[in-house]
């Protein structure tokens, strides 16, 4: 939100914001510009000493590097795509030792423990201002880490603290902080000029707060008999931690096949039929919802003036058992009969297929199937047609439908609270309740726990209770 010159100072002080920050608000903005447009453009003049005295085989030898010798990176990960950290790494980080120098296949016209800013500070020393100086002094040979993002000032910048070692930033950013949400995990380099801290070198995208899990196992790894990591432990596991990244980064454009409880490919579909009555579809279908009895099914239907039935949901759950005993039952789908339509919504071909068999089945011709739509997991386009716009509306208002989304409200939170006590894969295998107990598995646990309720959205908000359910049970709330 802008703050008017003639409003309060948000520092508390009573003073009108022009008598008070302003001024220093104003004097930073201009040294941020000053030093953000100096370092622009000393990335361009450095990396065209770099291809004019250095030559493609040293920025060859720089991405072979930078991707770890990993040839599955190397074929999948496009470089190009990750310029405006590859390059500012490439510059100002990467340095070949004599070993390093020894065991190239071409010799390299790049000193040894020497960084191509560093090269180019010896050569160009008469040609480099004090402004560009005091950058090139401070920037050299940054750290690239994990941060996490704590807060975002839209137009100004954003505060993150560095996973691996806890140290805090205050980063004056405005593209960054346009496009970063508190929560999101951000792999970068920070260093301070003078008063302000500015990006050197950023991933073009950024990860979802429940993959710090990841970031914690890799600081697990390193810190061994360190209390704590500094910045010169980063340097010294610099391509381990960027193996990491790498890992994430290819990972976020190749995600696992999603799956339902079945293991059956996620798709989601919505199937439309005509009926003869809702008395009719209901009293055949009903059975469906293995634990809810008519009556119950029937507290949250409509009914017409005349008494009929005019619309009602029936949850189409199976009774789950094992060993004898009765667990949590799984959701297969659902089904909004509203007069003389019924519109059921499921998440696998396989499902779709098997109630369509069940509808056959149990009423013949006298559900007449109309279409079924395949709806992407992925948002539709503006311009998506307006026909499966009026097909979906029934599904749109499902969702609205406070029967609907008590029974979703269960469901979710049975899931969590069996959740607490399931071994989990990014808990190493621990469960929540086993994992609390360390620091490392507590922080892991809030960071999934968090992640979960960031992501939530007005359609999804009934998942809330069920995720404030498991961290109380965790002592985390």
């Amino acid at each position: 939100m802008k703050i008017s010159r003639n409003d309060q100072c948000p520092c508390g002080s009573g003073k009108k914001y022009k008598k008070c920050c302003l001024p220093k608000a104003e004097a930073q903005d201009f040294a941020y510009r000053r030093i953000s447009q100096t370092f622009q453009g000393l990335t361009g003049k450095i990396m065209t000493f770099a291809e004019n005295a250095l030559g493609q085989a040293t920025i060859e030898a720089a991405v072979e590097e930078f991707l770890v010798w990993d040839e599955d990176f190397e074929a999948t990960i496009e470089i190009e795509q990750l310029a405006d950290l590859f390059v500012p790494w490439a510059l100002y980080a990467w340095y070949l030792t004599e070993a390093d120098l020894e065991d190239l296949e071409h010799e390299l016209p790049l000193p040894a423990d020497t960084t191509v800013a560093e090269l180019y500070m010896q050569k160009k020393a008469k040609k480099i201002d004090s402004l560009e100086l005091k950058i090139l002094q401070a920037i050299n040979r940054p750290v690239f880490s994990f941060q996490e993002v704590t807060g975002v000032l839209p137009g100004s910048g954003f505060s993150c603290t560095d996973i691996l070692t806890g140290q805090t930033h205050d980063v004056t950013d405005r593209s960054a902080s346009e496009i970063l949400e508190t929560g999101d995990i951000f792999f970068c380099a920070i260093s301070r000029i003078d008063d302000i801290e500015m990006l050197v070198g950023a991933s073009p995208i950024r990860f979802p707060l429940s993959w710090k899990t990841d970031v914690i196992d890799l600081r697990t790894s390193i810190k061994k008999d360190h209390s704590k990591l500094t910045a010169e432990d980063e340097h010294d596991h610099d391509a381990q931690i960027r193996d990491l990244f790498l890992a994430l980064y290819a990972a976020a454009f190749n995600p696992p096949a999603l799956t339902n409880t079945d293991g059956d490919p996620l798709a989601l579909h919505t199937l439309y039929y005509a009926i003869p009555s809702a008395k009719e579809a209901f009293d055949a279908l009903c059975h469906l919802s293995a634990p809810e009895s008519k009556e119950s099914l029937l507290e949250d239907a409509a009914f017409a003036e005349s008494g009929e039935l005019a619309a009602v949901t029936i949850p189409w759950i199976r009774l789950e058992t094992s060993e004898g005993e009765t667990s949590p039952n799984t959701v297969l789908g659902n089904i909004l009969i509203d007069e003389g339509t019924m519109t059921i919504d499921v998440n696998s071909e396989n499902r779709a297929q098997a109630i369509r068999d069940i509808i056959t089945a149990a009423m013949g011709d006298r559900a007449q199937f109309k279409t079924a739509i395949l709806k992407s997991l992925i948002a539709p386009s503006d311009d998506a047609d307006d026909h499966n716009d009026d097909l979906l509306a029934p599904h749109e208002a499902a969702m609205q439908d406070p029967g609907i989304r008590e029974h979703l409200e269960k469901m979710h939170f049975e899931h969590w609270k069996k959740w607490v006590d399931e071994a989990v894969p990014a808990l190493g295998g621990e469960t929540p309740r086993e994992a609390v107990k360390n620091p490392d598995g507590r922080e892991k646990v809030e960071a999934i726990l968090r992640g979960a309720e960031l992501n939530l959205t007005p359609e999804s908000d009934f998942q809330k209770k069920g995720i404030l359910h498991a961290k109380k049970e965790l002592g985390l709330s």
